[in-house]
């Protein structure tokens, strides 16, 4: 970074302001995101300014300028709260340690942050649910075929999935419930989820094949990691021309379903995917981007 782009005595402040984060436990990874946003911002205050970049003289004209040209260049939104999150995290320290009044860090804290658009999860349609079954079906993997029909037909987190064990499992040939368990639920609570039949045939046939074990889901160094079910899960997407299919678009593709085919019951899906709150749940009520797509493709000027 050129030399008149900020100031030895800023230089030193921020190495102080990056010290107090590592011992906070911030990770090498976020540390390492906070330097490059900080230097670029640098730079642009610089080249807007016609001044090295110094934390007394930042203002709240400053950081919306930033956001908005960022906006301008497609940044994500993700992407430009961190650095309005990287900002408000260092005026803070800044006014502790007396580099800037009072005033300037609660104008910069009251800077809102960037929304996103509000869309439903990414998802499969029908079609993209019948190429990865097919796949599934051509793979005659019992085990693969009992996970991706389980995430597809319960809603389970892949957390949850991998936690599994058989005596979670309550299947007969008229009904069934996997018991997901406190301790592996997000939020703590136990919950019990039903399982429809196509499900329940796909988990019986690979329980008869397999020797008792402490998890349900196991490979050959044993049970199977979340990592390792997402690469089941991508390699049949991938046989079947699919991108972008993990277990979670599964869970979103159960849902999305559920709703339209049992009139946008919110309260029973959320009592099946394990939300506390409906509004984590009403995600799935608003359109996704496919759905956004398939309309302006039928707009005719002529």
């Amino acid at each position: 970074m050129s030399q008149n782009t900020i100031t030895p005595s800023e230089q030193a402040q921020f190495d102080q302001f990056l010290q107090q984060l590592i011992e906070l436990g911030r990770s090498a990874n976020t540390l390492r995101a906070y330097r490059l946003d900080w230097q670029q911002f640098a730079v642009w205050f610089t080249k807007t300014n016609g001044e090295p970049f110094q934390l007394p003289h930042l203002t709240t004209l400053d950081v919306q300028d930033y956001l908005t040209q960022g906006k301008k260049a497609g940044l994500k939104p993700s992407t430009l709260n961190r650095r309005l999150g990287l900002m408000k995290q260092y005026v803070r320290w800044g006014e502790e340690n007396g580099l800037l009044s009072t005033e300037q860090r609660k104008r910069i804290l009251k800077i809102g942050i960037i929304k996103k658009q509000s869309l439903a999860p990414q998802s499969l349609n029908s079609q993209d649910v019948r190429k990865l079954l097919k796949a599934v079906e051509f793979g005659e993997n019992l085990r693969d075929r009992a996970i991706i029909y389980t995430l597809l037909y319960t809603g389970l987190r892949v957390g949850e999935l991998v936690a599994l064990t058989r005596e979670d499992l309550r299947l007969s040939e008229r009904k069934g419930i996997i018991v997901v368990r406190a301790a592996v639920a997000k939020g703590g609570k136990e919950r019990q989820v039903p399982v429809s039949k196509i499900a329940r045939e796909a988990l019986s046939a690979y329980i008869a094949t397999v020797e008792p074990s402490d998890r349900l889901f196991v490979g050959r160094q044993g049970a199977l990691s979340e990592a390792g079910v997402a690469a089941i899960v991508g390699k049949y997407a991938s046989s079947a021309n699919l991108n972008d299919v993990s277990p979670h678009v599964l869970r979103h593709t159960f849902a999305y379903t559920y709703l339209a085919q049992n009139s946008n019951d919110l309260v029973a899906l959320a009592d099946i995917l394990g939300h506390s709150s409906l509004t984590t749940t009403q995600i799935y009520t608003k359109r996704r981007l496919d759905d956004l797509q398939a309309g302006v493709e039928q707009i005719h000027f002529f």
